[in-house]
């Protein structure tokens, strides 16, 4: 049976929408092949019959760090016989460094990306891609620089990083992006990649597949945002909405999971007691399934995003829960969204005041309207990421690599 060897620092319930679909992933693969995962994860969520490796060595987060603890990791004894006994290496995440060891062993390699690593120091590409395509390194500076001094340091000492992620990744054999629009933006910058780039959409977790949503919604329209204060998730934009609808006296009750610094906690506040017609709620980090319960009462979520979204499991969640994506136009948003009911809640990215005006669209419904749209907008994201044929396209790329 062919051995996969997956490398990677963080494993889901660690992380975000990559991890999930790390784990999903190679719940697929062990249909077919022998898995192995070496994660920075000491309490993975555990396929069964997969073996877990843990690895203290990759438990770092920051890049530069995890690359050189990576070196470190490749001459230990123990990971260079895993490397030996595998046929293929699939490398997920950030794990890049990983590569070149494998291919002077003669193994195939398998490289997922879940953003834009191999040409951007934040991984992240501002939107509309064709606007900074030729300011991606200055981009990536002011977005480091609004975190703080320390990161912006960081960046100007480490801002050719990408160009070592681009030699690595040019090493695969295969490398996956989870769109079409990720792939185009990849293929563009990295020309060398064409004809090896693979457009997969992510597996959909089977708790979203195969439990029919159930909707509790009360009279007062509820909103669920979940991008935490980031700048390139929109946070600014949201406040800015909410500030103009609390002067319009729109009622509508907003509910913010998620990270938010202590001055962002502050503003909310008093955005709060300032207009009492808004209902602001803040429950900060929730696990998965809190999320999935509290999606039972929000009638759409709130998606102001400003950078190229490869593949955002937020609007893949909300759909197939019957909440109503209101959101911007970028990554794979709008081929996610096109023909869906949803389609008719998409606006350019920034513009708060197309966000704004969605938002009131929403608040016009009745209960069992939205309810209705729900249902129909679950129908047709199912069938566009049709979870069979997901599958079988991951288990032909890996055995036919």
């Amino acid at each position: 049976m062919t051995s996969i060897l997956v490398v990677t620092e963080r494993y889901w319930p660690d992380g975000g929408g990559g991890e999930l679909a790390t784990h999903l992933v190679v719940g697929v693969l062990k249909k077919r092949f022998d898995v192995t995962v070496v994660t920075g994860t000491e309490s993975p969520s555990r396929v069964p019959g997969v073996e877990y490796v843990y690895e203290p060595l990759i438990a770092r987060r920051e890049k530069p760090a995890l690359w050189l603890s990576i070196l470190r990791l490749a001459s230990t004894q123990s990971f260079r016989e895993l490397l030996s006994e595998s046929d293929v290496v699939y490398v997920p995440r950030f794990a890049l460094p990983i590569i070149p060891y494998a291919k002077r062993l003669n193994k195939k390699v398998v490289v997922h990306l879940h953003d834009y690593i191999p040409i951007s120091y934040t991984a992240t590409i501002l939107a509309p891609y064709e606007e900074h395509k030729h300011r991606i390194t200055r981009d990536d500076m002011e977005l480091e620089c609004m975190k703080g001094l320390k990161h912006c340091l960081g960046v100007s000492l480490l801002w050719w990083l990408p160009r070592l992620a681009r030699r690595w990744v040019s090493q695969a054999d295969k490398v996956v992006c989870v769109s079409r629009r990720q792939a185009g933006i990849i293929v563009s910058q990295v020309p060398e990649l064409e004809g090896r780039v693979e457009v997969i959409y992510n597996p959909l977790p089977p708790e979203l597949v195969n439990v029919e949503p159930r909707k509790d919604l009360d009279s007062v329209p509820t909103f669920l945002y979940v991008g935490g204060d980031g700048y390139v998730k929109g946070f600014h934009i949201l406040l800015q909405a909410l500030n103009k609808l609390g002067r319009q006296g729109i009622k509508a009750r907003f509910i913010l999971t998620n990270r938010y610094s202590p001055r962002n906690l502050e503003i909310l506040k008093r955005l709060g007691e300032k207009r009492r017609n808004l209902e602001i709620q803040v429950v900060g980090r929730v696990d998965y399934e809190e999320l999935l319960e509290i999606h039972k009462k929000a009638w759409a979520l709130l998606f102001p995003s400003i950078w190229e979204e490869p593949l955002p499991y937020a609007i893949v969640e909300a759909s197939l829960l019957g909440s109503i994506p209101i959101a911007s136009k970028v990554g794979e948003v709008s081929e996610l969204l096109y023909d869906t009911p949803a389609s008719e809640f998409l606006f350019f990215p920034g513009q708060t005041s197309g966000f704004e005006k969605d938002v009131k669209k929403i608040c016009e419904y009745e209960p069992s309207e939205i309810v209705h749209l729900g249902y129909k907008q679950r129908v047709i994201m199912l069938k566009k990421l049709d979870p069979v044929k997901i599958s079988e396209n991951i288990l032909r790329l890996f055995t036919n690599i």
